[in-house]
This record gives C-alpha cells, structure tokens and sequence, in this order.
C-alpha cells in the first residue's frame, strides 16, 4: 500500500469549523476509494487561546511541518481577539514559516448564466505589506513592503509554467510607477522568467488599469500573478463574477518543499462571526478548496469527482442564502454529497 498522506484539520474561528464539517465527507470518500489517508486533528483558534493562552505552540508546529502532508484550514478572525495575535500567530505562520509562497485561487463560472471565465490567480503568499513590520507612532504610522527575489520568482515560475501547461496568457499586476524597488523587482523576475518561457503570451500591466479591463472584459484574462497585497484585492474581485467570496477556493503551497508540509488548503471567505452558529455559511468554497488539494496530491479522479459534484448539485438548483436559495451549510454539504461518484 502507498505511504499514508496524513493530513491536518484546524477549523481556526468562526464559521471555520461549520463548513470544514462538509468537506470531511469528501475525506471519507477518498479513503473509502482506496487513498491512504490519515487525519490529524488540531484545535487552535480563539476559542483555544482564550482559555490556554496558547496560539500555535512549537511543538504543534514542528508536528504540522514534520508530519504532516497537508492542512485543511477553516477560518480564523474573532471579535473577542481585537488585535488578531492568535490569526496573525495561526495562519499568517504557517504560510510564511511552511515557506507557502504560492496561493492560488481559480475562477470559474459555477452557475448558470454565468460568463465563460476561466482565470486562475497566483499571489505571492508570504511577504509585500503583509510581512508584519512597520511602526507606530503619535499621528505617523508606516507598513513595510518586502519583496525577495526568491519569492518573487518561485511564485512567477510557477505562474509561467501554469500558463504554459494550460495554454493561457498570463498578465502581472504591478504599480512599479510608484513602487518602484519592490515592483520594480517584480518587473526584473518577470523579464527574466519570461525568457524560459518564449511560448506564453505574457504582459505587465499596472494594477488600477487591470482591475478596470477586468471588470469591463474578465474573460480576457487568463493567469494573473501578483504580490500578496495586490493578489489579495484581484482574487476577491474575481470571486464576486462566479458568486462571491463563499464559492471561492484556494490552495497555498511551497513549490521548492522546503519541508514534508507543503500545502494549505482553505476558503478566502474568512470567519463571518456575525452568521457563525447560524448555519447560513456557504460550504463550497472549502469544498472545492478540498478539490484542489485532491489535485496538488495527484489525486486527479478525486479532484474532478469533488468538482463535477459541486456543479451537479449547484446545476439541480442547491443554492445557500448568499446564492439566492434556502439550504444552510448543512444542507448544501448534503446535497454536494449526493452527487459524489461512486
């Protein structure tokens, strides 16, 4: 038998946990068709913090890198922690310390009616402004940018080689007019990687200008890579042409797997404290964020059964509140499930 992928769940805060109890099903299909999977439970978020104190201790970090092959993660965010430590101490960690510089997020239509998207957004995951370094003073504040070449080009390598495989143009989004040392660094990589690539149709265009194409023509777009601010804004954008920020997967990983655990898997729709315990979140985000890490582990036929069930159900009709529908989080997990292949 192969080697068990073993696989960590955290629900994180919020209605993290309601909609990660939907995608654990697909686990149990995927083992119930032969994958060797085993599942590592953890449980820190607020809820944990508030009564340990503790965030994400060493050693659960070191068992997470070293043994563990994957992360399935729900939200974090909680009202009762207004300065975001535990978040900041959780999730921006695991991507920065796991080295997960590569966060991608699909776009495709889901609906009917929808337009004929297919745009695939590739941000880089652990430095620009969200590095966490900056200062505070009375009337100043400053937030640092910070860009290494390393980064930048692990995250457009991987971007050109999607663009490549799947015969899409790519586009960079920069401000290097204004920010002119990060994304002037951005625009060396991109010329530099271009190279290796002489098949895909690549441009450069400033950010402002890609957001208005974007919404004035989105399926003229294909891969789009970005710094991790910039990605950050363009990937949500791209969420509200397919149903919007409950629908939206994606998929962190470290290309260069610098240690056994090299991908994240979770929704971009964060913790929604407002709508948790209410069973009114909308599961298909982490679902299909489920999906794509069926795909990064070259489980292709799970991938695509997890998907083609998503659209089936969606296709009878299934639809949460934030689509137009009645089911809550429960019942559309439910009627995703229906639809898995046998």
């Amino acid at each position: 038998m192969d080697k068990p992928v073993r696989i960590a769940l955290i629900s994180g805060d919020g209605v993290g946990g309601e909609v990660l109890a939907e995608a654990l099903p697909c686990l149990d299909w995927a083992r119930a068709r032969g994958r060797n999977l085993e599942i590592l439970r953890l449980p820190y978020g607020a809820d944990h913090h508030l009564a340990t104190g503790e965030i994400l201790p060493d050693t659960a970090f070191r068992e997470l890198r070293d043994g563990c092959d994957a992360i399935l993660f729900g939200a974090v965010g909680d009202p009762r922690i207004p300065d975001g430590r535990h978040a900041e101490g959780i999730l921006l960690r695991l991507r920065q310390e796991l080295e997960l510089t590569v966060n991608f997020r699909p776009c495709r239509p889901l609906l009917p009616g929808q337009p004929r998207l297919d745009i695939e957004v590739f941000r880089e995951n652990t430095e620009g402004p969200y590095c966490l370094q900056g200062t505070t003073e009375p009337g100043r504040a400053v937030d640092l940018a910070i860009h290494t070449e390393p980064a930048v080009r692990r995250l457009l390598e991987s971007a050109f080689a999607a663009a490549a495989r799947r015969q899409l143009p790519l586009t960079l989004a920069h401000k290097a007019n204004v920010l002119k040392h990060g994304h002037g660094l951005w625009l060396r990589v991109f010329e530099a990687v271009r190279l290796d690539h002489p098949a895909v149709s690549a441009r450069t265009m400033h950010a402002d200008a890609l957001l208005c194409a974007l919404v004035q023509d989105p399926a003229a777009f294909g891969i789009i890579a970005a710094d991790n601010y910039l990605g950050d804004l363009i990937s949500d954008l791209c969420a509200a042409f397919v149903g919007g920020m409950g629908v939206a997967p994606s998929l962190s990983w470290a290309p260069h797997r610098p240690h056994r655990c090299a991908a994240l898997a979770e929704p971009v729709h964060g913790s929604a404290p407002d709508i948790a315990g209410k069973d009114l979140a909308n599961p298909v985000g982490m679902i299909l964020s489920t999906a794509l890490l069926f795909r990064h582990l070259g489980w292709e036929a799970e991938a695509a059964g997890v998907e083609a069930a998503v659209s089936a159900a969606l296709g009878t009709g299934a639809r949460t509140h934030d689509l137009g529908g009645s089911l809550g989080t429960r019942g559309m997990g439910m009627a995703i499930r229906r639809h898995l292949p046998a």
